[in-house]
């Protein structure tokens, strides 16, 4: 980081606790007194955007120990579970099979996708339980919504039916 010591300094003394820090941060648009102030506030924000600097912080005020082992044991589990949530999908997965397969195939795959991802965020680049929870809610509902239709229109394949599913 540029001017790093005295950025970290200044960061330090300014943020009130650890968390996920954002910038430009939203407005806060409840507060405004009518429309036209929302509309003004967004504008503003997106002007900031558009200029930049985007920044997206996560901190951790008390420090970190770079070799602390339960780091290490986090990211081996959640590998391990994303692995075993693959071959899941792999073993689950097929047009032979009905509904309630499919639908464990999906909910397989959404628990992969947020291991290899969220869970890996959490586990090596310090992110903040509360963000990290958020996110994995957020895209288990988002996942597990967008795959509902092919766990309810997919057409189940017999044996000897040479139809595509």
């Amino acid at each position: 980081m540029p001017g790093g010591d005295a950025m970290v300094q200044m960061i330090d003394s300014a943020a009130p606790s650890s968390g996920m820090y954002v910038y430009p941060a939203d407005p806060q648009i409840n507060a405004a007194a009518n429309d036209t102030e929302r509309e003004n506030l967004m504008k503003a924000r997106d002007e900031k955007l558009r200029k930049g600097p985007v920044i997206m912080m996560a901190l951790t005020k008390g420090g970190q120990d770079p070799d602390d082992p339960k780091m290490l044991v986090r990211g081996f589990l959640i590998e391990f579970f994303a692995t075993a949530m693959l071959v899941a999908v792999i073993g689950l997965a097929g047009s032979g099979h009905g509904r309630l397969r499919r639908f464990l195939t999906l909910l397989a795959m959404v628990a992969f996708m947020n291991l290899g991802t969220h869970m890996i965020y959490w586990a090596f680049m310090f992110a903040p339980n509360q963000w990290t929870a958020v996110l994995v809610f957020d895209t288990t509902v988002g996942w597990t919504l967008a795959g509902l239709p092919a766990v309810f229109l997919m057409r189940c394949m017999r044996e000897g039916d040479t139809a595509a599913a």
